[in-house]
């Protein structure tokens, strides 16, 4: 299979999308049966969830798996110091959500499911980044897509056999999907290298090492995160149920370019623009993972551009049809934040750290304040508007910076 890169590459675009995909449908499908309080509480928390994925990681893996790939040496110990890492986040995670959960009328209604699914959907990602890294592609997408098709797949059938399906149930369904894939991973690789494991021992220095540098990537994750999903808050404070409702419906299907790129492009060629780095083979290899970004956007902007009408016809929702103009805009801005990855990963590659940042800060705080105004006035075409015009920030800011620097 391999020998056909082709064929190999939509293999896995197959299993990723299978697997991204079906969170993508649930949303849609749920808009559909859905009464819209339950459908907002929903939507609201899967971007809770989303967000503290982000805090969960401290975007710890920006500086391990960078580090591993280059140097290569004790990844063993490098490996199991990072899930150490994260175990001592959850701990503090479940104790501020016992704290801070009360004040939020949807969270404290499912706080042990929300708590369950974050920290193990957490760990799932990292697990699949790891095994990205690890160039065990297949085997990521292929655990993915079981994970999530599963639970998924449950709720269907559920709704299908019994008209409704609580959202307690799904949310259990998933951390129980998420849960049994975790550990069938643990369990496997706990065995292949139980000899080796038995004498590793956590890298205290790596982590402080780790940590100083993952900081200034997680600082500026949380304000690209802003730029993705604060509108959607924004808008939960100003307007009503239905129109947080077509926001986030909108938006859903829009980020799925970024699902594309990063299963067609990113998952298969940052691990060898990192690795060639210190190598002759670094301008070319960025030159050929510029180009894959650019050609895969023309081929999923018009295919989505073109797809969302008969999903509006199959949701048979009048509203959601009348605001089709807020999916194009937040369409813009999506694509537009995907193109300047060229530019984001020409600096990440460099260990350009303290640039990546400040990009972050700069278009992450704009973003915010033209958020708040235009939302305010315009309401959701105002958080769209502001979504596409934090596209054209970000962008404009990160190939500013990135064009400071040259790859020999």
């Amino acid at each position: 299979m391999k020998r056909n890169v082709s064929f190999y590459k939509l293999f896995n675009l197959g299993l990723r999308l299978g697997g991204m995909g079906a969170k993508f449908l649930i949303t849609l499908y749920l808009s559909k049966i859905y009464v819209t309080g339950d459908y907002r509480d929903y939507t609201m928390i899967l971007t809770f969830i989303t967000l503290a994925i982000y805090f969960l990681g401290l975007d710890f893996y920006s500086f391990s798996i960078r580090d591993i790939l280059v140097k290569q040496t004790d990844k063993l110990k490098k490996v199991v110091t990072t899930f150490f890492v994260y175990l001592l986040v959850y701990i503090i995670f479940i104790l501020m959500a016992y704290l801070l959960f009360y004040k939020v009328d949807y969270l404290i209604k499912y706080q042990y499911y929300i708590i369950g699914v974050a920290i193990t959907e957490h760990l799932s990602q990292e697990i699949y980044r790891l095994l990205i890294a690890f160039k065990k592609v297949l085997l990521a997408n292929v655990i993915l897509t079981f994970r999530t098709v599963g639970w998924t797949g449950y709720v269907v059938i559920y709704t299908y056999l019994n008209s409704q399906v609580s959202l307690q149930k799904l949310l259990l369904m998933w951390f129980l999907f998420n849960l049994v894939t975790i550990m069938i991973l643990f369990t496997y690789y706990l065995f292949k290298y139980f000899n080796e494991l038995i004498t590793v021992r956590v890298d205290f220095l790596w982590i402080k090492k780790g940590i100083a540098i993952a900081g200034i990537y997680f600082t500026g994750t949380i304000l690209l995160k802003s730029i993705e999903y604060v509108n959607r808050f924004i808008l939960d404070y100003y307007v009503a149920d239905i129109y947080v409702n077509i926001y986030n419906f909108y938006a859903t299907i829009a980020l799925l370019v970024s699902i594309y790129i990063n299963t067609i492009v990113i998952s298969f060629e940052l691990p060898v623009l990192i690795a060639a780095v210190n190598t002759n083979d670094v301008l070319s290899k960025h030159i050929a993972f510029s180009k894959s970004i650019k050609k895969q956007l023309f081929i999923i902007i018009p295919l989505l551009s073109l797809a969302i009408i008969p999903v509006l016809f199959w949701q048979n929702k009048p509203d959601y049809t009348h605001y089709i103009l807020v999916f194009y805009l937040i369409l813009i801005g999506v694509s537009l934040m995907n193109y300047s990855l060229i530019y984001h990963y020409k600096l990440y590659i460099l260990h350009k750290d303290y640039k990546i940042l400040k990009t972050l800060i700069y278009s992450g705080i704009s973003s915010l304040l033209i958020g708040f105004i235009l939302i305010y006035l315009f309401g959701i075409y105002g958080a769209a508007i502001s979504f596409m015009f934090s596209g054209v920030l970000l962008t404009f800011f990160r190939k500013k910076m990135a064009d400071n620097y040259k790859l020999v």
